[in-house]
Order: C-alpha cells, then sequence, then structure tokens
C-alpha cells in the first residue's frame, strides 16, 4: 500500500528526526504479560492501522510517499532494567517516550513493558505525525480487545487515510472555496545545503495525578452547576493557579492552548483510524475575573476559533504546500520556532473508549496523552477513563520558568485535595 505523504505528516516527521515529537499512554493490567501473544497482536493491528507501521520513502523531485507492507514491523520490548531499577511510573515513561523513530524504516509506534505486582505496566509511544490521541485510543483499545481474544473488528481493506482526502464532501467543497493566505502566495527560497542537526531530548520533568472517582463526580458536578463543561472549568481553574504564579512578574492576562478534534469534518469511516485529525487554538483570559467567568470565555474563545470551520482552513491550506517545492527538506530548516505564547497547552481527552475489562484482562490505571514538551513548550495532558481523571504535567527542566511551573504541579495536586475534600 502506498499513498503521498501529507504535507503535515512530512513537516512532523522531519522535525522528529531531530528531537522527540511523540507522545505516549502509561496503562497498568492485572495480569501477567504475554509478550509472543502481543507481538501478534499489533502485526494484525497493521491491517487497521497501517500508518503506524509504515515507512516514508523519496519519489521523484524530492517528494515523499508513506508505504505499508508485510510483514509490519514492530518494537515491543520488556524492559528488564526498568524492573530491576524500579523506577518511578513517571521514569519509565520518559525512558522511552523521547525514542527516536526512523521514518525510512518504520514503525512509528512501540510498546515496551514491565512486570508490576501481579500484572504489568504498558508504555504506548506514538509518533504524532501519524496518530493523535484520540487515535492513539482507539488503537489501544483494538490492542486490548484482540489480546484478551475478543472478535477483532478489522476492515477487509486497510486504508492510510489523509485528513484532507476524507473529509465530507460539503466541508471540503467549501473550503475549496476560502481565499488563500498570504504565505502560500510566497515563493519558496532557493533550495540551500543543510547539515541534519543531531537528536536532542530535553531533560524533562514528569508529574502525573490522579483525581479517583468520587472527585471526579464532583469535579463535573461543580462544573454542571456552573453551566461549563469540565474541560473549560478546569482548564480555568488551572489557568487560575498559573496566573497567581506568574502574574505578579507577567501581568494577569494569560493563554491557553487547546487541541481541538477534526473527526466532526471527516467521513465516519474515517473517524477511528490511525491520523493526525486535531489542530490548536489560543484563548486569552483576564485572570483577574472569577473562575467561572474565566471558564465562560474560554469556552467562548474554543466556540469563536471553531466557528465556519475557521480551526481546520489553514490545515487545508497546508495540505499540497510542498508540492511544487524542490526540496521540502531545505525549505523547512529555513522555518523560525513558533512563539511561546501561551502558558500551557492543555490537551484533554475527555472520556476514553477504553473500559475497565477486556474478558478477564482488568485495567487498572491509564495516564495519557503525555506529549514531548519541546522547544519550550509546558503540557498538561489528561483523560477520564472509567470515571477516573488523570493527568501529566511535563516541561523542559532547562526553560526559564521551569521552578515556577513545578510551583504549578504543587498547586494541581492541592487543588484536587480541594475538590475531593468537598465530598461529604
Amino acid at each position: 500500500m502506498r499513498r503521498k505523504t501529507s504535507s503535515l505528516e512530512r513537516y512532523m516527521l522531519f522535525f522528529g528526526r531531530q528531537y522527540p515529537l511523540n507522545f505516549a499512554f502509561l496503562m497498568r493490567i492485572d495480569k501477567a504479560f504475554d509478550e509472543a501473544r502481543a507481538r501478534t497482536v499489533l502485526e494484525s493491528l497493521a491491517k487497521r492501522h497501517p500508518a503506524l507501521f509504515a515507512h516514508q520513502e523519496y519519489t521523484e523531485g524530492k517528494q515523499m510517499d508513506m508505504v505499508s507492507e508485510e510483514p509490519a514491523p514492530v518494537l515491543l520490548s520488556h524492559d528488564t532494567a526498568a524492573e530491576s531499577a524500579s523506577l518511578s511510573r513517571e521514569a519509565f515513561m520518559l525512558s522511552h517516550m523521547s525514542r527516536k523513530f526512523d521514518p525510512f524504516t518504520g514503525p512509528l509506534f512501540s510498546l515496551d513493558w514491565r512486570k508490576a505486582d501481579q500484572g504489568a505496566e504498558l508504555c504506548f509511544v506514538f509518533q504524532h505525525g501519524v496518530a493523535d490521541g484520540i487515535a492513539a485510543t482507539w488503537i489501544i483499545h483494538d490492542f486490548l480487545r484482540v489480546y484478551s481474544g475478543a472478535a477483532a473488528s478489522l476492515p477487509s481493506c486497510a486504508e492510510m487515510p489523509i485528513l484532507y482526502d476524507v473529509l465530507l464532501d460539503e466541508v471540503r467543497d467549501e473550503l475549496l472555496t476560502r481565499p488563500e493566505p498570504d504565505w502560500k502566495k510566497e515563493e519558496p527560497p532557493a533550495p540551500e545545503p543543510f547539515d541534519m542537526p543531531p537528536y536532542t531530548v530535553p531533560d524533562f520533568y514528569l508529574r502525573l495525578f490522579t483525581l479517583e472517582s468520587d472527585g471526579t463526580s464532583r469535579l463535573a458536578a461543580m462544573a454542571r452547576e456552573a453551566g461549563l463543561t469540565v474541560n473549560s472549568y478546569l482548564g480555568a481553574l488551572i489557568l487560575k493557579a498559573a496566573a497567581d504564579i506568574f502574574g505578579p512578574d507577567e501581568g494577569y492576562e494569560r493563554t491557553i492552548q487547546c487541541p481541538v478534534d477534526f473527526r466532526q469534518y471527516l467521513k465516519e469511516d474515517y473517524r477511528t483510524l490511525a491520523g493526525t485529525y486535531n489542530g490548536i487554538v489560543k484563548v486569552k483570559v483576564d485572570c483577574t475575573l472569577p473562575v467561572e467567568e474565566m471558564a465562560l470565555r474560554i469556552r467562548d474563545g474554543i466556540r469563536e476559533s471553531r466557528a465556519g470551520m475557521k480551526d481546520v482552513e489553514e490545515y487545508f491550506h497546508f495540505r499540497d504546500s510542498f508540492d511544487d517545492v524542490p526540496d521540502p527538506e531545505s525549505l523547512m530548516m529555513s522555518f523560525g520556532p513558533d512563539p511561546m505564547d501561551y502558558d500551557f497547552s492543555f490537551s484533554n481527552l475527555g472520556r476514553t473508549i477504553v473500559t475497565a475489562s477486556y474478558n478477564d484482562l482488568d485495567v487498572r490505571e491509564f495516564f495519557g496523552p503525555v506529549f514531548t514538551a519541546v522547544n519550550g513548550e509546558t503540557v498538561i495532558g489528561l483523560n477520564t477513563t472509567n470515571g477516573v481523571l488523570r493527568m501529566s504535567l511535563i516541561f523542559d527542566k532547562s526553560i526559564e520558568k521551569a521552578a515556577k511551573f513545578r510551583v504549578l504541579g504543587d498547586r494541581i495536586e492541592a487543588l484536587f485535595a480541594e475538590i475531593v475534600q468537598q465530598i461529604s
């Protein structure tokens, strides 16, 4: 199976050769892990999510194709060192989530595991160019179903969809009428020779948090009483805490970045397959306002950013940006870093499809998505699975505000404790 590598994929895979552009999930299961069975399952998943197991090949004029072949390559390993060293959950994740994936050999996904009490901990790592957090939960769900002996719902013909090609017809037709942005009208610079920078992994700080089911229910009730979603309400609580830390020196207008899901624009058959179908929006908020007002500003800001398909429009325009470029890699090397004009990225998957049990296999913990926070970014990732909210905070220890973001972690822990104290 072969198809053109999309501009977004090519961008993510190119810079993923210089630093980790990955994200991870950590899962604890209650049974011993059968690596041989898992390998067979992963090979079968290539029939449903082939992009994860594909590799890239140059074609004419330094264009690029994504190619999926059988047998699918699999990265699966038993981390005995993590067992003997009794690494923390955070250290176990960090030891694998910065993996350098080779786009020219594949795969772009890995699974590492270690024994944990009578069960095991599994660390699923995805290159962000071929999957987003929602796609990852479907893949993990598929893995657990097949691993536990449940019937597999694999399509008879695997596909590697590209966002732009599987949009609803009416969405694509409308986006084609939109004027192209000025940046797309510029002539690309002449290709220049360059040396690929060495692969560099930041020294990450990672902290995990859990709000058990009673606390999660209380948080949902608090948001509901205010007429808000949990995403906006919890985002406002954490942004308020960040403003208390950063505001005295930097001001109290703070910015939150939120990923937004594009699946509502896709044809139904493609919404659960591996791919990157999301974008980002940013919302500025006056953090001197009450939390409820802040949450309203976040909610309304996200809605405004998405109105009229503005959220997906720029990504659509990017779809063919490298088609007539003689050397896309040289062009990408000329790109400057994105401005760090937000406090943190708040990546909330909401309720996931992962269930509490798969036949006789029980899922005890499920953290993620945990993103590699590169280029000075700070990322808060969270999901709610089986009634429990789990969250992560990650950043590069070398950034100027590292000490203050550690304090933010303490504030999040205290915030969760306050929510639990209200249960009575």
